[in-house]
């Protein structure tokens, strides 16, 4: 939950007056709409914590491009399951419609997501959880290595399944997301159990096997050690994960905490804390080098020695599920919603914090003069952060920062849009076309003509809208 920004926004409002970039530093390539008939969820009592399933920042991967195609997953106002592709260039997306499952809940946590394991060529996707079991499904192998002269129907894929092959999940899932894995593997990360009482789990898919692997699971635990805050202790906690990426053979994770005293809240939310693997999640280093965790074995905890990089007390309006960036010398860059230099039960307002790892292994943060919603964050090679993010009018906004020669701050300025760009849920991005063109792909819900307001207890559909992929390049 993002506190009052009345006074905020008025700061931030007043600060771009002076800061907006011209029309001419970004280009519109082009808009593609991928479903006419998106769901959305009504206001009332059964709807839980947004209107919209589509487009969440933890999704991380509901859009992906591969091999000259690009691909998307999203729940129509049927309630199917959706996957679609389409020929980049192309507006027209070819569009399958599972019609052996139907979402049932009012749960803007049980996103869909994707993935595509290159070495097979095999298409993922993973749906409708909220601490409840595993649905995934898996195509046939080759399916994205030949678009071109690969039908594009169900029959491509398989059933409904609740294990991934050999590896038997936690039976609570949440949060889902796959990652590319630099050897053609690819990776897949979800929080077991619940909120505030979770541990974070990873699996790996190997596309040589055409199977996942066995003795993987959980890395991140949420019931050793404990916290005190308020006069209060907790036993319990669970990881929310900003990203999971790699850059170069480096896979990098940061998280904030979540603990549990009488019940979970985001009020009880803490630190910033960061690890990495360079063998495919198998042993965890701290931003020191020290090996700190090993999957399956030896789990990395609260107390684990050197995890926060950048401290951050409870009340201190911190959001979960943010973003970040990495690049190949080991440098990261997180983005977190938080209030500045907060103390406990401060009534600061929050903004958003850039925190950087440089190639030295230094840590470092600056306040931000913007505020939002949840965002996702890219970088170019010569070191500009570019920053999309939504607010709460459902407006999408695009930030560039430049740092100074020395990389030891950025200036950040908005990039004024050619139109006003509609986006219901948040700014999540198509990463894998980031890194092969430098396209910001934005996957976008049109905010609904009409909210719908009920009473009723069970779900009821909202008015539906469409989904669209919008392209931008920005211009130097």
């Amino acid at each position: 939950m993002v506190p009052s920004r009345s006074l905020a926004l008025s700061i931030v409002l007043a600060t771009l007056a002076s800061t907006v970039l011209p029309a001419s530093e970004i280009e519109l390539l082009g808009k593609s709409t991928i479903e006419e008939y998106g769901l959305t969820f009504a206001e009332g009592p059964a709807t839980r914590f947004s209107n919209t399933v589509n487009g969440r920042a933890h999704q991380q991967t509901p859009l992906t491009t591969y091999r000259g195609f690009q691909y998307a997953t999203y729940v129509d106002a049927k309630r199917r399951i959706c996957i679609g592709r389409r020929k980049l260039g192309s507006r027209s997306w070819e569009v399958i419609q599972f019609k052996d499952y139907t979402f049932t809940s009012n749960d803007s946590h049980n996103t869909t997501v994707i993935g595509i394991c290159d070495k097979d060529g095999t298409i993922h996707i993973a749906f409708d959880h909220h601490a409840s079991q595993l649905n995934y499904r898996v195509s046939k192998p080759g399916a994205a290595h030949h678009p071109d002269s690969t039908n594009w129907g169900a029959g491509l894929f398989g059933q409904v399944s609740h294990t991934l092959g050999s590896v038997q999940p936690s039976p609570r899932v949440t949060y889902p997301r796959f990652i590319p894995a630099p050897n053609g593997n690819l990776m897949f990360y979800y929080r077991g159990v619940t909120s505030a009482d979770g541990d974070g789990m990873i699996e790996e898919y190997d596309g040589d096997t055409h199977d996942w692997t066995v003795g993987l699971g959980k890395f991140i635990a949420r019931d050793i050690g404990t916290f005190t805050a308020d006069g209060r202790t907790s036993n319990f906690r669970c990881p929310y994960v900003d990203s999971l990426s790699y850059a170069g053979q480096r896979l990098h994770i940061s998280w904030i905490w979540r603990d549990r005293f009488k019940r979970t809240h985001p009020e009880n939310q803490h630190d910033l804390c960061y690890a990495y693997s360079d063998d495919h999640g198998r042993t965890w280093h701290n931003s020191s080098g020290e090996i700190i965790g090993r999957t399956g074995k030896d789990f990395i905890h609260l107390n684990t020695h050197g995890l926060v990089v950048a401290p951050i007390p409870i009340h201190s309006g911190l959001s979960n599920q943010n973003t970040h960036y990495s690049y190949e010398d080991g440098s990261i860059h997180v983005i977190l919603l938080h209030q500045p230099k907060a103390d406990a039960r401060s009534i600061k307002e929050s903004c958003y914090h850039h925190h950087w790892r440089n190639h030295k292994g230094i840590w470092n943060s600056e306040a931000m003069p913007f505020v939002g919603k949840r965002p996702k964050l890219v970088g170019t090679t010569d070191r500009k952060l570019i920053l999309t993010y939504t607010n709460d009018e459902a407006e999408l906004f695009i930030s560039k920062g430049v740092p100074n020669s020395n990389q030891t701050n950025w200036k950040w300025t908005n990039v004024k849009l050619p139109r006003r760009h509609s986006n219901y849920g948040d700014a999540v991005l198509d990463l894998s076309r980031w890194e092969q063109e430098q396209v910001l792909s934005i996957y976008s819900q049109e905010e609904p003509a009409k909210i719908i307001e009920t009473d009723r207890t069970e779900p009821v559909d909202g008015f539906p809208s469409q989904i669209h992929v919008v392209d931008y390049r920005l211009v130097d």
